[in-house]
């Protein structure tokens, strides 16, 4: 501003100075999870990585910085890029680095059960006779990962070997888990048929057979066809009772049941006489037999066609001149 020497006169010169804005766009700092990194860096990340942290400061305070692709990351390459936008509003660059996701190598197990119980690898599970096959549920941590299960089914008396394998997420990735299925041998000493004479019968029943008979037919098969069954008795019949026992064993070796059944032999009912002699003459009921003046007794001699009889003589002694009657009664075993 300069003003003229009468002190009145004024005259304003003006310039204008333009200073130009930064156009630095360089970073001072540039980290992911906390570690340095530059432009066009791969990371290797865990597997499952979803985000990283990322840190990214301007050299000029008056940069701005946007940051791209740290959440949400994917299996496989990711890219992060982190822009800075000078001063100038101009002048712009790109960081770019790639984040590496890998797919998963996680190949335990959050669940594995036999029959609703947890179980362990290298354990064993005893399980009640005859069984053939298990339930079996399994659960990988990894979601991804993959399972096959081998030996839940066919299962014989004996040790059986489950086994579950287990492939991770990156395909390469194995592991077995193995578990002992113990199967005892069976300890059922059941009948499944038991039969006396074509007749089903229980233990402890009681079966009437005619007199004569000296054997009867036992059926008795047992439930379990690798059990043994002995039979004692059935055969060499006596009249009145005798006891057939049927003995099963089971196939554990262990296990004994016995079955008992009565059987009854009816008695005779036979009365007649095989021999019956009066005074060593052979006579029928309803003989007349002449004796001699004098004779006060005879000699009767009577034998029953069954032993089991048995027999009362009256009228053989104290005669008396005249009819005298000699009468033998026989009483059958029944």
């Amino acid at each position: 501003t300069v003003t003229a020497a009468d002190g009145e006169t004024v005259e304003v010169y003006t310039v204008t100075l333009n200073v130009a804005f930064n156009s630095d766009t360089s970073l001072a700092s540039f980290q992911v999870n906390g570690e340095d990194v530059e432009d066009g860096a791969v990371i290797d990340l865990p597997a499952y990585t979803t985000e990283v942290e990322v840190t990214a400061e301007a050299t000029d305070p008056d940069a701005t910085v946007e940051i791209n692709g740290a959440t949400e990351l994917s299996v496989g390459e990711n890219l992060l890029i982190v822009t800075v936008t000078a001063a100038d509003g101009v002048s712009a660059t790109d960081y770019v680095v790639t984040l590496n996701v890998p797919l998963g190598n996680d190949v335990t197990l959050a669940t594995f059960q036999v029959n609703g119980e947890d179980v362990e690898d290298g354990g064993s599970l005893d399980l009640p006779p005859l069984t053939t096959s298990v339930e079996v549920t399994v659960e990988t941590t990894d979601p991804d990962a993959t399972f096959v299960v081998t030996g839940d089914t066919g299962l014989e008396a004996g040790q059986n070997v489950l086994t579950v394998s287990v492939t991770a997420a990156d395909g390469e990735t194995t592991a077995d888990y193995t578990v002992t299925l113990n199967v005892p041998l069976n300890n059922d000493a059941t009948l499944s048929t038991f039969q006396v004479n074509g007749v089903d019968v229980e233990d402890g029943a009681t079966v009437e057979v005619e007199y004569g008979t000296t054997e009867v037919d036992v059926v008795a098969t047992p439930t379990d066809a690798n059990a043994t069954v002995v039979v004692v008795g059935g055969t060499d019949l006596q009249p009145g009772e005798n006891t057939i026992v049927v003995t099963v064993t089971a196939e554990d070796g262990e296990t004994v049941a016995e079955y008992t059944v009565t059987v009854i032999v009816k008695p005779s009912s036979d009365t007649t006489l095989s021999e019956f002699t009066v005074n060593g003459n052979p006579v029928d009921s309803g003989d007349y037999v002449e004796l001699e003046l004098g004779t006060t007794s005879v000699e009767v001699v009577v034998v029953t066609t069954d032993e089991g009889a048995t027999y009362e003589i009256e009228g053989g002694a104290d005669l008396q001149p005249g009819e005298n009657t000699l009468t033998v009664t026989v009483t059958a075993a029944d």
